[in-house]
């Protein structure tokens, strides 16, 4: 019986040569599928999301003036998906702002990368968070906190809206988010030789404000609707 068994296994044992050309043949056939399959990003693989954010475009930055300070607003699109790392990144482009441009008060909101474009639409559900920061807060009468900031506590619409409850955040949360900001910079989707979308209006062109000094409605600024700041 064993002797049988051996001359069995004999009959179908592959030689070294044939062994090795198999396994060439095999390894050119699978192998672009298999680097798709290791390199490809995770977004693409089963079960998986993508790791990526924190990148944005500036839509929208204004700047005017309420009597004697010199405020602005930006609005940005991120791809930023849960609600802290929209603050995260709207306070990134707030400090950036504050440091480039100097002005009293910075205003930042923060819609979807995969919502709507055109100011006019640029308010309400639109808008996912809000940052409000003062680099000094005894120069500004609008807040007397460095910083402020809610957010609507919801992921965004496939359109890019957001439906969910606004949270205000506090402001030892947000020093927190503030000091562990390693890299200070502008939105990456930005052309370099092409500034933001800016409006200066003073005198009787200064647009009209309303809570924290953002421009109200109008062709000046959007409204931000769940995101817009409390008095």
């Amino acid at each position: 019986m064993a002797a049988a068994k051996r001359r069995l296994f004999h009959a179908f044992r592959f030689s070294r040569k044939l062994a090795l050309l198999s396994g060439g043949f095999l390894l050119v056939l699978g192998a672009s599928g298999t680097a798709a399959l290791m390199f490809a990003p995770a977004s693409l693989l089963p079960g998986e999301e993508a790791a990526t954010g924190g990148h944005c475009k500036t839509l929208y930055q204004s700047e005017f003036r309420r009597g004697e300070e010199k405020r602005l607003i930006a609005v940005i699109a991120t791809d930023d998906r849960e609600p802290r790392s929209r603050v995260r990144t709207g306070m990134r482009i707030a400090r950036h702002l504050a440091e480039t441009l100097h002005p009293d008060l910075v205003i930042v909101q923060v819609a979807d990368d995969h919502g709507p474009t055109l100011r006019a639409d640029l308010r309400g559900e639109a808008i996912g968070a809000e940052i409000v920061h003062a680099p000094n807060p005894g120069k500004t009468m609008a807040t007397s906190k460095p910083w402020e900031a809610r957010y609507v506590d919801a992921q965004p619409t496939e359109t890019g809206f957001y439906f969910g409850t606004r949270i205000d955040m506090r402001l030892a949360d947000l020093e927190t988010v503030n000091h562990e900001i390693e890299l200070v910079e502008g939105c990456d989707g930005d052309k370099v030789d092409e500034a933001p979308q800016t409006a200066s209006a003073g005198g009787h062109g200064e647009p009209a404000a309303s809570g924290h000094g953002e421009p109200a409605g109008g062709h000046e600024a959007p409204a931000a609707g769940h995101a817009a700041p409390s008095h």
